[in-house]
């Protein structure tokens, strides 16, 4: 069991008492506000706007995000992940959003975001075809270089604004600093309780050094109420839509592929730290968190703001204070939504210290890399699994850096040239993609589950053996694990009443025999039944899936999931020299 699970002191079903909701959800927000708010701002301002637009979709964002964070953390319907999975601005789109705006305005921008949405619809719908390829391992690695693209951002933060009479100063390296320390500090080092109040105990011991500095300043703060309506005007969409819009709408549709496979890796993430026991990759809620995120830029678009992403910044939150509850989730999507119409509580949270930020957002960046690394080795590591590990980090670690023969590629590649989670996450993709294409096809044989075609299993899997020239002992060890599952299916299918037939593949993969099993209905975890304590005493029941309990005998890298109501199955036959 993961040491990390064991310190969770409310899971994802459990309710803390109210305060600590509140102090929970606080905490949240103020990781990701400022964030949130600024860059359309910042895009804004650079694009040249009308000014009341970008008050209204700075305003917006806020609104916009509480909103599809409420959606990904109750789930309603599909949409949604049930987890604590908070949503904000993305920053990945900044590059494309800025060239956008320069052509179009907002309107151009929400009307194309609308657009690509139904991209990560697809990824959802289809996500039973990319099961082998967006797998734990790509996942963990896109994860990794979230968090190696925060480094940087960190250190900027850290150092303050450039031009500042205190950029890059001694003042702005102790507040940083002892703003993480006392953050790593008290994760470490503090007691259960403690450590709930890490992250807040991080930022005032920040704030506490940057007022002595003269870093922090209140007023801006007296010059806003603290009730206030929204400021500006929404921009509308646009019908006006033309042959010059095709490459901002292929730009945006290749960041929305990016930001659906972040999605997929936080959405992973975020489920390995929300229960105390280990437990298996749910695809559903993967499934539920591309549906999550491609609604909130259709929400996004609609009210005039820039398009969003799930935030890795907040999975951390939760490893650290040991809080993982839907409650808090529930709490700091309704703090989004109602920090806008307070303006002196935003500004408050806009106006944090760089130097408190970076080294806050150093800290959690610190405390994030682990889960990535638990993905990555959650199914071992294989020469292949690697190799595209390794790749997709170095090909990331570059392109983050932006110093890599600038100059030589077109200037509108530099959007996905320049960031690392885009272009180490689609090497690390393509790599998965070559590595499923080089395998051999193998066999398959479609079998009706019925307990009278138990002797056609047997043939196939003697077609099997003689096309892949198999020896007799790994036929044996195949021919074991097979009936056992194709029986277990046989007396669910009967207890439906109705006969359903079940896809059998084996192919032979770095020298190991691999076996996968698709059969259109759920079925109940195999890998959960375990071998009766007492054989003696056991009830028939478990007598009669002893065989199943068993299966690791013979079988490893066992893997069960269901995806859209389709089961699938699949393992690696164990050899005889990993038995000896």
């Amino acid at each position: 069991m993961n040491a990390t699970v064991n310190k969770l002191l409310y899971n994802v079903n459990e309710t803390p008492p109210l305060w600590l909701i509140l102090v929970m959800g606080l905490q949240h927000v103020m990781l990701i506000y400022c964030e949130i708010v600024f860059l359309p701002v910042i895009i804004g301002k650079k694009a040249g706007v009308p000014m009341e637009h970008i008050l209204f979709a700075s305003f917006a964002a806020g609104v916009a995000s509480g909103l599809v964070t409420l959606i990904q953390v109750v789930r309603i319907g599909q949409f949604g992940t049930g987890y604590t999975l908070f949503m904000g601005t993305s920053t990945a789109y900044l590059a494309s959003s800025l060239e956008i705006l320069k052509a179009g305005g907002f309107p151009l921008l929400c009307t194309l975001s609308i657009l690509v949405a139904p991209i990560e619809m697809l990824m959802a719908y289809f996500l039973r075809y990319l099961r082998h390829i967006i797998t734990p391992a790509v996942g963990g690695v896109i994860l990794l270089l979230v968090v190696l693209s925060l480094v940087p951002l960190s250190a900027s933060e850290w150092m303050g604004e450039t031009g500042h009479v205190f950029f890059a100063s001694r003042e702005n390296f102790l507040t940083g600093s002892i703003t993480m320390c006392v953050l790593l500090g008290v994760s470490l080092f503090g007691s259960r309780f403690l450590r709930l109040w890490s992250p807040i105990l991080g930022m005032g011991a920040g704030l506490l050094v940057s007022w002595y500095f003269g870093l922090l300043h209140d007023q801006p703060l007296r010059d806003y109420s603290w009730i206030g309506w929204f400021r500006g005007t929404w921009p509308g969409l646009t019908l006006n839509l033309n042959m010059n819009c095709i490459p901002f709408a292929v730009a945006l549709a290749v960041l929305t592929v990016i930001n659906g496979v972040q999605a997929i890796g936080n959405s992973m993430a975020v489920q390995r730290i929300s229960h105390r026991e280990q437990r298996k990759i749910d695809y559903g809620v993967i499934q539920g968190a591309l549906y999550g995120d491609a609604l909130g830029n259709v929400i996004s678009g609609l009210m005039g703001t820039v398009p969003n992403e799930t935030y890795s910044e907040n999975i951390s939150v939760q490893k650290v204070t040991g809080v993982a509850s839907r409650s808090v989730g529930i709490c700091g999507a309704l703090l989004l939504m109602a920090l806008p119409f307070s303006p002196k509580l935003s500004i408050f949270l806009v106006h944090l210290p760089p130097p408190v930020f970076g080294g806050f957002l150093m800290g959690l960046a610190a405390m994030m890399f682990p889960s990535g690394l638990e993905l990555v080795f959650s199914h071992g590591m294989t020469h292949r699994s690697g190799l595209l590990v390794g790749i997709s980090l170095c090909v990331g670690i570059v392109a983050e850096s932006g110093r890599f023969f600038t100059g030589l590629f077109p200037s509108y590649l530099g959007v996905f040239l320049n960031s690392g989670v885009a272009t180490g996450g689609l090497t690390a993709i393509i790599l998965s993609l070559l590595f499923r294409l080089q395998e051999s096809h193998g066999f398959s044989a479609r079998i009706p589950a019925a307990l009278d075609n138990l002797p056609m299993l047997v043939d196939c899997i003697q077609e099997a053996a003689d096309k892949l020239d198999l020896s007799q002992e790994r036929v044996l060890r195949l021919q074991l694990a097979c009936e056992e599952i194709f029986v277990h299916i046989v007396r669910a299918d009967e207890k439906w009443g109705n006969e359903n037939s079940l896809l059998l593949k084996i192919t032979e993969r770095d020298e190991e025999l691999f076996v996968e099993i698709i059969y259109g209905k759920r079925l109940a975890d195999i890998g959960k039944l375990k071998k009766p304590v007492n054989l003696m005493t056991a009830k028939a029941t478990d007598l009669d899936r002893l065989g199943l309990a068993l299966l690791h005998r013979v079988v490893h890298d066992f893997h069960q999931v269901t995806i859209s109501g389709i089961t699938y199955v699949w393992f690696k036959v164990i050899s005889s020299e990993k038995l000896q």
